[in-house]
């Protein structure tokens, strides 16, 4: 998939025809055909072709919601392999992030390609263990940004930017 179609730019209460389309949403006119053969209701046959705005926005996210890949807790989705797939222990890295996030970043075991993941800083000891790590955390794994969080549930703190 390519770029996003963000359907808040359609307006629900209007027509559009294929070029209004492709203007509005930036793709190519014969991608919003493309959308029409696969699915996409258009008010009559005749030409130019109308769109309803509701019906198009309600394609836009089916569609999106179809391109999303439900993983658990300690697996990351490996865009080489196409489907979530656990990553290598020797590799993870925990990014502290603010609110309580963790950006875990890490590589796939079965092709060595990146992939990254925001986890809840909760939820870091449980992937740790299901990964079959040893507690606690090796400090080469956690990367805590500036100051400590307040609900980090590690004593220790990390500064490896310096600005």
């Amino acid at each position: 998939m390519g770029s996003r179609n963000n359907p808040n730019r359609i307006k629900i209460h209007r027509f559009y025809t294929v070029i209004e389309v492709s203007e509005t949403l930036g793709v190519h006119p014969k991608t919003v055909r493309n959308w029409i053969h696969a699915g996409l209701p258009v008010v009559d046959e005749k030409r130019p072709l109308l769109i309803h705005g509701v019906d198009l926005k309600i394609h836009l996210k089916r569609r999106r919601k179809a391109d999303i890949f439900k993983c658990e807790v300690n697996e990351m989705y490996c865009f080489k392999c196409k489907q979530p797939k656990t990553p290598d222990i020797k590799s993870l890295e925990f990014i502290a992030k603010p609110a309580g996030m963790a950006q875990m970043t890490g590589h796939c075991y079965e092709c060595g390609c990146q992939a990254n993941k925001y986890v809840s800083w909760r939820d870091v000891n449980q992937i740790w263990l299901e990964l079959g790590g040893k507690l606690p955390i090796a400090e080469e794994h956690l990367i805590l940004r500036g100051s400590a969080l307040l609900n980090c549930p590690f004593a220790k703190e990390f500064d490896d930017e310096k600005k």
